[in-house]
């Protein structure tokens, strides 16, 4: 089974189509057909139902999908470890992050990442924690920073800091003189809250529900800039954000820590299947240093 082999069914997988797939790597769709025939035909069964003009995955597709990824991975991290001997001279490094670490963490972090590998492509998705830990294990990231994910099969979570969530308001909010907040003062508050496709979401209302607390959410919104700027124009709705997105971008507003406190921990994820590449292990350095200076300072 060759490289080339591989690269084709896995571009078929995601395009679900001959031409599509084979427009994308350059190839002409017959040279693609017969790749994916040798490689059926190695395997001894179909890795692809027809249907209609496309292509569906087959339940052995499914699995093989799996493992084709993670063999391509391991020879993309061969491949960056030989080039890491040459000081790291050329590669990609692809990092899936959560919105909000992607805004007030990774910046200072590229830019020093880029002064000492100059030669390293840096390509970063911005996506959702279960996203994050999709495409980790089905090979399409190197690495990702999303929430804590201890006890995920296939996943390595390394803690590299923790933040705590702040309450808060516009300052004509009546709220807004209180030095700090019991969650029980917050019930029937009308809250601007990210929707519950995040990880953030479901972290307050868990601990809302532990403290026998109703959260009442009057809107939803899909970014915790636009929370905070929502209630920067409001004196009754408020917001609960990380406190390092509200030392950022909410100033001349209240943020208010709450009682008890709801906190939620940041985590490098690698796939535990594959080997880190140098590259990964150094934009992974340089994020703990980073991190480790924040909370000196915090």
């Amino acid at each position: 089974m060759e490289i080339r082999q591989l690269k084709y069914f896995l571009e078929i997988t995601k395009t679900g189509h001959l031409t599509t797939a084979a427009k994308q790597l350059f190839v002409t769709q017959s040279t693609l057909s017969h790749g994916l025939r040798q490689i059926e035909e190695e395997l001894g069964v179909p890795l692809f139902d027809r249907v209609g003009r496309g292509l569906k995955l087959s339940e052995a597709g499914e699995i093989f999908r799996v493992y084709a990824a993670r063999a391509l991975q391991e020879l993309e991290a061969g491949r960056m470890a030989l080039e890491g001997l040459a000081n790291m001279q050329s590669g990609t490094l692809t990092v899936g992050i959560i919105p909000t670490f992607l805004h007030t963490l990774v910046p200072a972090v590229v830019a020093e990442f880029n002064r000492l590998y100059p030669k390293i492509q840096l390509v970063f998705r911005e996506l959702l924690a279960p996203e994050i830990e999709a495409l980790l294990l089905s090979g399409d990231l190197n690495l990702g920073l999303a929430f804590d994910r201890r006890g995920v099969e296939g996943m390595d979570s390394e803690p590299v800091f923790e933040e705590e969530m702040l309450f808060v308001a516009h300052q004509g909010h009546s709220l807004a003189q209180a030095k700090s907040l019991n969650l029980k003062q917050l019930q029937d508050v009308p809250l601007v809250l990210l929707s519950q496709r995040f990880a953030t979401r479901r972290i307050v209302e868990q601990h809302f529900q532990a403290q026998g607390v109703k959260l009442r959410v009057s809107v939803e919104m899909e970014s915790v800039y636009a929370l905070i700027e929502a209630c920067r124009y409001s004196q009754e709705l408020a917001c609960i954000v990380p406190d390092r997105a509200a030392h950022q971008h909410a100033q001349g507003m209240c943020q208010i820590p709450v009682h008890p406190r709801i906190r939620r921990t940041a985590s490098l994820l690698w796939n535990s299947n594959t080997s880190r590449s140098p590259a990964a292990q150094a934009f992974a350095s340089l994020l703990q240093q980073r991190c480790g200076v924040l909370q000196a300072q915090h």
